[in-house]
């Protein structure tokens, strides 16, 4: 062998020496990570040994927290004035039979919780209750809810809600049920005949003899002003001069001219659209007829038969009657602070006396109607109407 050849042959054993001592110490790295090449018996499909590991375990589901059978129910939607007393009916109901503990609640169309009305009420299920009393709350929609929870701390599996819509405050009522009464009671003393009829601030009719027919006088000249005001979009100088003494002097002359202008039928039609059953236009409009409820109604509602461009100027027009024309109603109401819109009428010396307004107040606003006849002197029917306002108002 030559020289060469032997020192090619020493080259190549050195080589393989490396390789395995480089082999070896890898082996033992890996034996101190813990990460052994060969697979455990799990990963091998092979049984692990029940001795050399913890038992399993597993999560216990959660106890239920809503009852299957269980239901609540509100009765029929609601709607109320804010401050007023509203009803609310309500139930729960469970095949299982039994009590539950329920409460009722106002709540926003989200479901924030804006106000309890029943907190912890016990009642047996399959019972109908209500709930009475007032709600403030703003005005706007909401909804009611009941829940309820069973015996065993269950609670509903589903709630039937219902709507719950809050209008705007009602006004203070005017006048009040004693007044009425004193008044009505005052007025079936007097003499002659009388009839009284008040729409309220709340909307309401009552009234004394209300629907008996009385000969309007001037007060029909209300009506005319509002037929005419109907029938024109604008008016000219002459015919606000003719509407202004009209009203404000009670003038005849010019009532006459304004008759004549807008005819009887189209009063008659004016009083058709107002519901005043019980008008009928006269030949004259002195002789027209009426009962004191339509009178009322008509004149708390007057502006809804005006066009919006004339209502300034027909209020204007019936606030501001002359003096001498202000017995009755004004110096009773006006006082106690309340603007007054009216036209008052009268026959011979006061024997026939009537009077109807419009009284507002803040947020009170009424209609009001005192006709009188057979008065025994000129002043009794002015004091019957004003005794019978005074009265309405009386707090």
């Amino acid at each position: 062998m030559s020289r060469t050849t032997t020192l090619l042959a020493l080259a190549v054993l050195a080589v393989a020496c490396a390789a395995v001592v480089t082999f070896g110490v890898s082996a033992a790295a890996a034996g101190a990570d813990g990460a052994s090449p060969t697979a455990s018996p799990s990963e091998s499909g092979l049984p692990s040994d029940p001795g050399s590991s913890a038992p399993a375990t597993s999560t216990p589901s959660p106890s239920p927290t809503v009852s299957d059978t269980l239901t609540t129910t509100v009765l029929g939607a609601v709607t109320v004035h804010s401050g007023s007393t509203a009803r609310v009916r309500y139930r729960a109901d469970d095949t299982a039979g039994g009590t539950v503990t329920i409460d009722l609640l106002v709540t926003t169309r989200a479901g924030d919780v804006v106000k309890r009305l029943v907190t912890g009420r016990v009642t047996a299920v399959g019972v109908a209750r209500v709930w009475r009393g007032r709600l403030r709350l703003p005005r706007g929609g909401y909804l009611l809810v009941a829940h309820a929870v069973d015996a065993g701390g269950l609670s509903e599996s589903g709630a039937t809600t219902a709507a719950l819509r809050v209008l705007a405050p009602l006004p203070p009522l005017v006048p009040t049920a004693h007044a009425r009464r004193a008044a009505f009671a005052w007025a079936a003393r007097r003499a002659g005949r009388i009839a009284v009829a008040v729409v309220d601030s709340r909307g309401r009719l009552y009234g004394y003899h209300a629907s008996h027919p009385f000969i309007t006088a001037s007060v029909v000249k209300a009506m005319l002003l509002v037929v005419y005001l109907r029938q024109h979009k604008s008016i000219s100088a002459s015919m606000r001069t003719t509407l202004t003494r009209m009203i404000t002097l009670s003038d005849n002359a010019s009532a006459d001219l304004v008759y004549r202008l807008v005819g009887r039928r189209a009063v008659q039609r004016l009083a058709h659209v107002a519901r005043m059953r019980t008008f009928r236009a006269g030949g004259a409009w002195i002789v027209s007829r009426v009962g004191a409820a339509d009178m009322a109604r008509f004149f708390r509602d007057m502006e809804r038969y005006i066009p919006s461009a004339h209502r300034r100027f027909a209020n204007y027009l019936l606030a501001h009657i002359v003096s001498y024309e202000r017995w009755g109603i004004p110096p009773a109401a006006e006082p106690r602070g309340y603007r007054v819109y009216f036209k008052p009428g009268w026959l011979g010396a006061w024997i026939l006396a009537n009077e109807a307004a419009r009284l507002e107040r803040k947020r009170v606003r009424i209609g009001l109607a005192v006709f009188t006849d057979g008065n025994p002197t000129s002043s009794y029917g002015k004091e019957t109407i004003a005794g019978v306002t005074a009265r309405l108002l009386k707090r």
